[in-house]
């Protein structure tokens, strides 16, 4: 009897060189580098959320500023602007060196010709801090500087 190779049924060798699956350092290793990136990433839109919210409130501030100009302007009156208002604010007036804490009461007015005085504000927050500068003759921030803590 003539004994046949069928070429259909590939022929197994039990080889150490042939083996399935992974070593436990490989996967630890594959797992580490999948959580470096999750926790970069992680980072990555907590600074850009961080950054929005101080955005939207710059926005907000210049927002306030600019509707305080238009009333002044369209109801023919001086608007006054409470600097509290903004929350826990700094601000630096014309011709002073230093933000500083405004002082009780103390306000921004607005005129009814359209200038108001050119002033500085500053909001520190927990996400970081923001810096407007503003225009005297059209009430918008010509300066806005925003820094988000890491």
């Amino acid at each position: 009897m003539v004994e046949s190779h069928d070429s259909t049924f590939p022929a197994f060798h039990h080889s150490s060189a042939l083996r399935a699956g992974f070593t436990l350092v490989e996967v630890i290793v594959a797992l580490s580098i999948a959580m470096l990136l999750i926790g970069v990433s992680a980072l990555s839109i907590t600074a850009v959320n961080d950054e929005g919210k101080l955005r939207r409130e710059a926005t907000q501030i210049e927002m306030t500023v600019r509707d305080s100009l238009m009333k002044a302007v369209s109801g023919y009156n001086a608007v006054q602007l409470d600097f509290g208002s903004f929350g826990a604010v700094q601000v630096r007036r014309y011709g002073e060196k230093a933000f500083r804490a405004p002082k009780p009461g103390e306000s921004w007015e607005f005129s009814p010709t359209g200038v108001c005085e050119p002033v500085e504000i500053r909001v520190t927050r927990e996400e970081g801090s923001i810096e407007l500068g503003f225009d005297p003759l059209t009430g918008c921030a010509r300066k806005r500087n925003i820094v988000v803590n890491g």
